[in-house]
């Protein structure tokens, strides 16, 4: 029997939680939506502000992270430094700009966690780090 770990309900809850708090430090900033996923993609948990303008952006992120097992700032400069493609992977559900996060637990990739909305991609992964850290792995 394998034993695999994984992200409860309450982790990818609390994250949410993390990342609204984190961003109502700033609440002037153009409105997010926020995503936890498993280590295959699936949709854990999801937050959407009011007024969100690409809602599914979040979701893409994170998946992508966890697919990918790397940042989706990583992802997108391996993509750069290879002169590669997102169509070259043949997922479309795959997005290469920054704001999702891989979770790790003992170095292993148990899920992810994507932000989108604000300006800079870079702003949404500060968000989503926020998330991750609330996961206390």
């Amino acid at each position: 029997m394998y034993n695999k770990a994984m992200l409860s309900l309450d982790q990818a809850q609390a994250a949410i939680t993390a990342m609204i708090a984190d961003y109502n430090k700033d609440s002037s900033r153009s409105k997010v939506d926020m995503a936890v996923v498993d280590d295959a993609g699936n949709l854990l948990a999801y937050a959407r502000m009011d007024q969100c303008l690409r809602p599914t952006f979040a979701i893409r992120k994170a998946y992508t992270a966890a697919r990918r097992g790397i940042d989706t700032l990583a992802f997108s400069e391996q993509l750069s430094s290879q002169n590669r493609s997102l169509e070259s992977f043949g997922d479309s559900q795959l997005i290469a700009i920054p704001g999702g996060v891989t979770v790790r637990h003992e170095g292993v990739v148990v899920g992810a966690i994507g932000v989108g909305g604000l300006p800079s991609g870079l702003d949404d992964e500060a968000i989503a780090k926020a998330g991750v850290k609330a996961l206390n792995l």
